[in-house]
């Protein structure tokens, strides 16, 4: 099992991981419930927000993630890695 470059946690024990190929949305009572999304099919990442961040993310079929309450450095940190992966990505294609 490979550890994700980056990772930070939401409300409700929400765990947001950034790998390689792909963007990990962790949730509910010991992470039971996993959501992956591939680099190909995020569309946008934005963030909303000083104190309680929200970090949205957009999937080219229209789905929409929406995370509340991160801290503003995490937001930003998912942010930068997702746009350095996606570019990463880019290149090598």
């Amino acid at each position: 099992m490979e550890a994700p470059i980056t990772q930070a946690t939401a409300h409700n024990n929400t765990i947001v991981g950034v790998y390689e190929d792909r963007i990990e949305l962790k949730s509910g009572w010991q992470s039971q419930n996993v959501q992956s999304v591939g680099l190909r099919d995020v569309a946008a990442i934005s963030i909303r927000g000083l104190v309680n961040v929200t970090l949205t993310i957009e999937t080219n079929t229209g789905r929409v993630y929406q995370l509340n309450r991160m801290a503003l450095p995490d937001a930003r940190r998912i942010k930068n890695t997702f746009e350095q992966q996606k570019r990463r990505a880019g290149l090598y294609e």
